[in-house]
C-alpha cells in the first residue's frame, strides 16, 4: 500500500480538490484507491459525489471506540473508496484535538485496517499543517504533497513550516497551484521557492489558474470531463500521470525519500 499526503500551510490553497481530482484520476487508471479525510470541513466527499456532508466517520471512531467508522464508507461512481472524517460540534473538536495528541500512531491503526493490494494508494487529506490530523497523515506517509498558491503570503507560509513538512525517508514535492503566467508577482513567486525548498522539490507540473475549474463545478463536474481541452484539464492529467509513475517506481524499490 502506498500512502499520499496531500497537506497546505495555508487555507484555500486548493488542496482537497486535487486531492479528490488525483483520486478519480487514478481510478480511472484502474489503481485501487482509497480517499481518507482528515479536514473537519469534511468537503472531500462533495467532490466525489456525496450530496451531503458525511454525518459520522474517522472522528467518531477516535471519540468513541465502539463506533465503527467502517460502516459509514462511500464508493464513488469511478470506484474511489472515501473513508470520511464526519461532522463535529464544537467540543468535540478540541476533545478530536486532544485525543489525537495523545494518540500520536492512531491513523496507523486506521490504514492498517484498510485493504488495500500493494499496488494501491490511499489519499490523505488534511487540515492545513501545522495540526494533529497533518501531523499524523504526514508520519504515516511515503510522500507528501504539499499544495501552495503563488503569492507571497503563501510562500511565507511554507517556509516558517517547511523543515517539519520535509521528513526523513519520506519523498517530498511542492505542487503550485492557480499559477497565472502573466502575472510577474506568480514567477517571482516560484523563483523564491526554487531558492528555498531547490528545484528537484518543485514539481515542474503546475496547475494553472482556469476559469474553466469554476464552470465545471457550476456543473457539477469536473474539470477534466466538462472541458477536456482546457488547460487545468491537462495540468491535473499530467499531475496524476507523474504520481503514477511514481508509485510505479516505489512499488519496484526504485523510489526513495526526496
Amino acid at each position: 500500500m502506498n500512502v499520499v499526503a496531500v497537506v497546505s500551510a495555508v487555507g484555500g490553497a486548493g488542496r482537497t480538490t486535487l486531492c479528490g481530482a488525483l483520486a478519480v484520476l487514478l481510478a480511472r487508471r484502474r489503481r485501487q484507491v482509497v480517499a481518507l479525510e482528515l479536514d473537519g470541513r469534511n468537503h472531500l466527499g462533495t467532490y466525489l459525489g456525496l450530496d451531503a456532508l458525511p454525518g459520522r466517520g474517522l472522528a467518531h471512531a477516535l471519540l468513541d471506540p465502539r463506533s465503527a467508522w467502517h460502516a459509514h464508507t462511500f464508493r464513488s461512481a469511478d470506484g474511489v473508496l472515501f473513508v470520511p472524517y464526519g461532522t463535529l460540534a464544537g467540543d468535540q473538536i478540541s476533545a478530536c484535538e486532544a485525543k489525537l495528541a495523545a494518540l500520536p500512531y492512531w491513523l496507523q491503526g486506521v490504514l492498517a485496517d484498510i485493504d488495500v493490494d500493494r499496488d494501491g494508494v490511499v489519499l490523505l487529506d488534511t487540515e492545513r499543517y501545522p495540526s494533529q490530523q497533518a501531523e499524523q497523515a504526514i508520519r504515516c506517509a511515503h510522500l507528501v504533497l504539499c499544495v501552495t498558491p503563488p503569492d507571497p503570503a503563501s510562500a511565507v507560509s511554507l517556509a516558517a513550516v517547511l523543515a517539519h513538512l520535509r521528513r526523513p525517508g519520506t519523498a517530498f514535492y511542492i505542487v503550485v497551484n492557480r499559477v497565472n503566467p502573466a502575472h510577474p508577482m506568480h514567477g517571482d513567486v516560484l523563483a523564491l521557492l526554487r531558492a528555498r525548498v531547490g528545484e528537484a522539490a518543485l514539481l515542474p507540473q503546475r496547475m494553472h489558474l482556469d476559469e474553466a475549474v469554476p464552470d465545471a463545478f457550476a456543473r457539477g463536474a469536473w474539470v477534466f470531463d466538462d472541458a477536456p481541452q482546457s488547460q487545468m484539464s491537462h495540468d491535473l492529467h499530467g499531475l496524476a500521470n507523474w504520481l503514477d509513475a511514481w508509485l510505479v517506481k516505489r512499488t519496484q524499490g526504485d523510489c526513495h525519500g526526496a
